[in-house]
């Protein structure tokens, strides 16, 4: 039988504060988390992940073990089933858009940076002086997107890796 090796504390950390992420802002709206422990992005950075796809192919990929681990552990304390993906975004590629899905997720950047516009599913997500939240992710930085919003990634100079997690209804 395979012995379970368990979350380093950094992933737990990162876990538990996703976990309360979404319990808080779950039925309010978006929000951006900074994790709190500084040892947290190389904990992420050092997990086994796919390979980048090649150019022209498409740019989301299910995560391995060790992801699906911090999934299954987030998904538990959340009660939700968690499906994680690595999203690989090239330098100068086209706008990406976040599908609408109606469940909620997070974005974690893991490498790189990009401009973010999020919209309520339906409204126009072109950025204008009252759009409800237009901001610039870097390395790092989590974004919980509410299951009513979408989202808009643009302005793309650097190769740019993402692990988006999201959160589905209980089996």
């Amino acid at each position: 039988m395979p012995r379970q090796r368990g979350l380093s504390q950094p992933i737990q950390s990162f876990v538990e504060e996703l976990a309360l992420c979404v319990a808080a802002n779950g039925a309010t709206g978006p929000a951006l988390l900074w994790p709190e422990d500084p040892t947290t992005l190389p904990a992420l950075l050092g997990l086994p992940r796919p390979a980048r796809p090649e150019p022209g192919a498409g740019s989301s990929v299910p995560g391995g073990p060790d992801t699906e681990e911090l999934a299954a552990e987030l998904g538990r304390r959340l009660q939700l089933r968690v499906r994680p993906l690595y999203r690989f975004l090239s330098a100068d590629s086209p706008v990406v858009e976040g599908a609408p899905s109606g469940a909620e997720s997070t974005v974690t950047v893991l490498e790189g940076a990009c401009r973010c516009v999020l919209s309520r599913i339906g409204e126009d997500p072109a950025p204008r002086p009252s759009h409800p939240l237009g901001l610039r992710l870097r390395s790092g930085g989590t974004l919980f997107v509410p299951r009513d919003h979408t989202y808009r990634l643009s302005e793309i100079h650097a190769p740019t890796t993402l692990l988006e997690l999201h959160l589905e209804g209980a089996d």
